[in-house]
């Protein structure tokens, strides 16, 4: 076996939302699934966020002398963070429209709909569903 031929990485994976109470596919008026895309761990866009957010706090920490003070709430808003500026499109239904996928939007939804939001979190988690197989 050669590890070369298990799989390569891919930019970005196409999230299915599934209903919190049922686990149905949630569809669209069309029929079409409700999908989120979102940029996973390998790609370059994450990579650049993440490092970006680092380099924040390394600068926070040597401006403390090398303490770095975060509190939960700056943790779970830079994780937000993260994963807002990681989706690239979406085919969803909201209050029955189809809204354009811009990052206030994204953060409209994740912050009312915290379901949502886990489906993807656990996407990006999911080596799986960032490889070519």
């Amino acid at each position: 076996m050669d590890l070369m031929n298990i799989g390569t990485t891919k930019e970005t994976t196409d999230v299915t939302l599934y209903n919190p109470v049922n686990s149905e596919i949630l569809t669209n008026e069309d029929r079409s699934e409700m999908t989120i895309t979102v940029h996973g761990p390998y790609s370059k866009k994450y990579k650049t966020i993440s490092h970006a957010q680092q380099n924040r706090r390394l600068m926070k920490a040597q401006r403390t002398g090398g303490k770095l003070n975060l509190t939960a709430e700056e943790i779970e808003a830079s994780a937000l963070d993260l994963l807002v500026k990681c989706v690239s499109g979406w085919n969803i239904t909201l209050s029955g429209e189809q809204p354009d996928c811009t990052e206030a939007k994204v953060r409209e939804v994740f912050e009312a709909l915290p379901w949502v939001r886990e489906q993807v979190d656990a996407a990006l988690g999911d080596a799986q569903a960032f490889l070519d197989k």
